[in-house]
């Protein structure tokens, strides 16, 4: 007998089109003969419709209410940034007792809030780029000022706190750009952080599993702008995605440890991507953040990673669905 699965997508973040081209990549490669599947597509309203077609979002069926999610065996929610990676739809799932792929509530939305991340890994000692936080209610720029000179230094990030692929990020170089970027980043959270810039080699690593977790190998991303920015990472084409990446052993394993560290401290389950710098100088890594539903689009990373250790796509979403189902059966 086939397992249902119902495909969520689309969203209200702005990560809303990344996560279309996510599900139109998951809906090529699952084995239709194995799932009965029908998708819903939130559109950015945060309006739920039933769709028939993945490539046609038109003529859509509204939903008003949660009862097909009564219907299946398990979700993949292919939903990225706020309102999908956060927390909020993984709250939803647990409400109404729905088996559902990914990390839940507690470690999605303590990943996803920048701050929270870091002071939970520091407790296991993995090291962190230097960093400072600005709340929206009460930001003084020349305190900023103050502590970027003391903490951090030119040039640097500035981040909101809560967002995803690289949404309101900016580089600066000079403290006559800080208000300028700082007001830009508040446009998409009230929380905001500020980090040191570190030059180096940008690496990425895949982990997938609940209680037992498989590391991928690592993969390394060559920015083709001044950073991996959202532009580069989805609009054009100078970027450059080296799997495996070439390592010495050290380096490799420190990552490899970190990584499944991370993944445990964080409560993580099902899948997740972890993202470190190395610095050029002194080989110094430092994990730069967790992504609890990485992207699946033809360029994303995280399905190749597992490609280049044998797992096929369509093989990797079966597992994910087990896993689901089975972190779901586990808690009840």
């Amino acid at each position: 007998m086939k397992k249902k699965v119902v495909i969520i997508f689309g969203g209200r973040s702005y990560e809303h089109e990344v996560s279309i081209n996510s599900a139109k990549s998951i809906m090529k490669y699952i084995n239709k003969d194995k799932y009965e599947i029908k998708l819903i597509y939130i559109d950015k309203s945060g309006q739920w419709l039933l769709c028939n077609n993945i490539n046609s979002l038109k003529n859509l069926v509204k939903l008003n209410d949660f009862k097909i999610l009564d219907w299946c065996d398990v979700v993949f929610p292919v939903l990225h940034g706020n309102y999908g990676e956060d927390g909020k739809i993984q709250g939803l799932f647990d409400v109404l007792d729905v088996a559902y792929v990914g990390c839940n509530l507690k470690s999605s939305c303590n990943c996803m809030d920048k701050e929270i991340c870091k002071v939970l890994l520091n407790d296991i000692n993995i090291p962190e780029t230097p960093y400072i936080v600005i709340n929206k209610n009460n930001y003084d720029l020349n305190n900023t000022l103050n502590e970027i000179k003391e903490k951090i230094g030119y040039p640097c990030f500035i981040k909101p706190a809560n967002s995803g692929s690289s949404i309101g990020i900016n580089k600066i170089y000079h403290e006559s750009e800080v208000n300028k970027f700082v007001i830009e980043a508040f446009k998409f959270d009230d929380k905001i952080i500020i980090e040191k810039y570190i030059r180096g080699r940008e690496v990425e690593i895949g982990v997938l599993g609940n209680d037992d977790i498989l590391v991928s190998n690592i993969g390394e991303i060559i920015a083709g702008d001044d950073f991996y920015s959202y532009d580069d990472k989805y609009n054009s084409n100078k970027s450059i995605v080296k799997v495996p990446v070439k390592l010495n052993k050290e380096i490799e394993g420190k990552i490899k440890k970190y990584a499944k560290k991370a993944y445990k401290k964080m409560e993580c389950s099902g899948l997740s991507r972890i993202d470190f710098f190395i610095e050029n100088s002194t080989n110094e890594i430092y994990l730069n953040e967790i992504n609890t539903m990485p992207g699946f689009t033809n360029i994303s990373m995280y399905p190749v990673l597992f490609e280049e250790i044998g797992i096929k796509n369509d093989i990797l979403i079966d597992k994910l669905i087990d896993l689901g189902i089975k972190k779901h059966t586990d808690n009840n």
